[in-house]
C-alpha cells in the first residue's frame, strides 16, 4: 500500500512516521518503529574495522567497546569545513545524515514491502541555502532525489496547525543544549519562521514564546497556540492553547509525515514531481530545488582583542607616561645628577694625587768660624 515518510534527525536522536494511502485518502501518521526499545533511535553511526556502518541503538551499543569509532552530533555539522575523520576515513557530514535516511527508509521498506513515494526530512531552523543544498546533493547521491527539506519548528506546526488565515503560532523544541523557540507566521507559501532563540533555558521557553511574539507585534492571547515537542518539562498555564503529544519526541516526525502526505499530489501527466499543486502552496513551505551548489556564506569578522602590558613601575613608569614635558624633564634631571656625580668623582681623585712627600734637605749647615773647610764641605 502506498505510503510516505518523515524523518527528523535531531542532534541526539532520529525518529521517524509514516502516512498511509488508505484509498479515499491518507490516514493519521504511526510512529516508525527505528529504536531497539522505543519508536526514537540514537542519532549515531559506527564505522567497524571492515568498513561497514551501523546506525541507531546498534550504533551506540558497538561504540561501548570502540567509541573512538562512534560518530554522533554530525547533522549539526553539516557545511563546517572540517569533515568527521574516523579510521582514517573522512566523512562529510551531509552523507552520514544521508545514511541515517537511509537506515529509516529500509526499515519502512521492510515494513510495507516498498520503497516510500515520498520522503521528508527536517533540519534546524537556522540553516541557510548552503547547507540545504549540500544535504540535498547526498540525498540525491544516496537514492533520494525527490526528498523534501523542512525546518524542524514548520514541522512541528503541521502536526497540530494548519495553516489557515493570518496566524502567528510558536514552537517549543526542548533538548539536552536548551531550547529552541520559533514564532512562525501564516504567508503565501504556508507557515514561515519569523522569529527564532536558541539556547534558551527550558523553564523560560514558553516566555520567551511571547516575548518573541510581542516582538512580532502580536500578543500573547492572539497565538494560535505553542506546539511543545522533544524533552518536554512540565508548563503551567498560558493564554494561548498549548499542543503536546503523549510521546513529545515524535512530535516532529509527525509533522513532517503530514507534510510528506500532502506533497505526494499526483502532477498533470500523472508524474511525482517535487513542485506543489497550486492548491497545496498555501499549506506548505516552498522548497526550491536550486540547480547548483550555492556560494558559501561569508565568515563573520573576528575581533582581536590586544593583549594589555602591566602597567610600569618606579622610574620606567614616568618615562612611559603620556607626559612629554614630564618626560623631557625627567631625562634632564637624571642627565644631570649623573655629570654632577662624575664631576665630583674626578676631583676627589686628582686631590689625593697631589699630596707632598717629605724630601731630603740638599743645604749645608754654615761652616763654624775657625773651622778647617774640607773640600767637601760639612752637611
Amino acid at each position: 500500500m502506498p505510503y510516505v515518510l518523515g524523518i527528523d534527525i535531531a542532534s541526539t536522536r532520529a525518529t521517524a512516521a509514516t502516512c498511509e494511502n488508505q484509498g479515499d485518502g491518507w490516514g493519521a501518521p504511526e510512529p516508525l518503529w527505528l529504536g531497539a526499545r522505543g519508536p526514537a533511535a540514537a542519532a549515531a553511526v559506527f564505522l567497524d574495522d571492515d568498513g561497514y556502518l551501523l546506525t541507531g541503538d546498534a550504533a551506540v551499543e558497538a561504540g561501548r567497546s570502540a567509541p573512538a569509532r562512534l560518530l554522533t552530533g554530525f547533522h549539526e555539522r553539516v557545511g563546517d569545513d572540517v569533515p568527521v575523520i574516523v579510521g582514517g576515513e573522512r566523512f562529510p557530514a551531509e552523507s552520514l545524515s544521508a545514511v541515517l535516511v537511509d537506515a529509516a527508509a529500509d526499515q519502512a521498506a521492510e515494513r510495507f514491502g516498498e520503497k516510500p513515494r515520498q520522503i521528508v526530512l527536517t533540519h534546524p531552523v537556522g540553516w541557510g541555502s548552503f547547507r540545504r543544498d549540500l544535504l540535498r546533493r547526498a540525498l540525491a547521491e544516496a537514492g533520494f532525489p525527490r526528498a523534501v527539506l523542512v525546518p524542524a519548528p514548520i514541522a512541528a506546526l503541521h502536526a497540530y496547525l494548519a495553516p489557515h488565515g493570518e496566524v502567528t503560532a510558536g514552537v517549543c523544541e526542548f533538548g539536552q543544549d536548551g531550547a529552541v523557540v520559533t514564532i512562525a507566521a501564516v504567508g503565501v507559501n504556508g507557515w514561515q519562521p519569523v522569529k527564532t532563540a536558541e539556547g534558551v533555558d527550558p523553564g523560560e521557553a514558553v516566555g520567551k514564546v511571547f516575548e518573541l511574539a510581542h516582538e512580532a507585534g502580536v500578543q500573547p492571547q492572539s497565538l494560535a497556540g505553542i506546539v511543545l515537542c522533544g524533552e518536554v518539562p512540565q508548563v503551567g498555564r498560558t493564554p494561548c492553547p498549548v499542543f503536546t503529544a503523549s510521546d513529545p519526541l515524535l512530535t516532529v516526525a509527525t509533522g513532517a509525515a503530514n507534510i510528506a502526505a500532502r506533497r505526494d499530489v499526483p502532477q498533470p501527466g500523472g508524474v511525482h514531481s517535487n513542485a506543489v499543486a497550486t492548491v497545496e502552496t498555501t499549506l506548505l513551505p516552498r522548497v526550491d530545488a536550486a540547480p547548483e551548489l550555492t556560494e558559501r556564506p561569508e565568515r563573520p569578522p573576528v575581533d582581536i582583542t590586544p593583549f594589555v602590558l602591566p602597567e610600569p613601575t618606579r622610574a620606567a613608569k614616568l618615562l612611559t607616561r603620556r607626559k612629554p614635558l614630564v618626560a623631557g624633564a625627567a631625562v634632564v634631571v637624571l642627565a644631570a645628577t649623573t655629570l654632577l656625580l662624575t664631576l665630583t668623582t674626578r676631583e676627589a681623585t686628582a686631590d689625593k694625587g697631589r699630596e707632598a712627600h717629605p724630601t731630603p734637605s740638599s743645604t749645608c749647615a754654615p761652616a763654624t768660624p775657625g773651622a778647617t773647610h774640607s773640600p767637601e764641605g760639612r752637611c
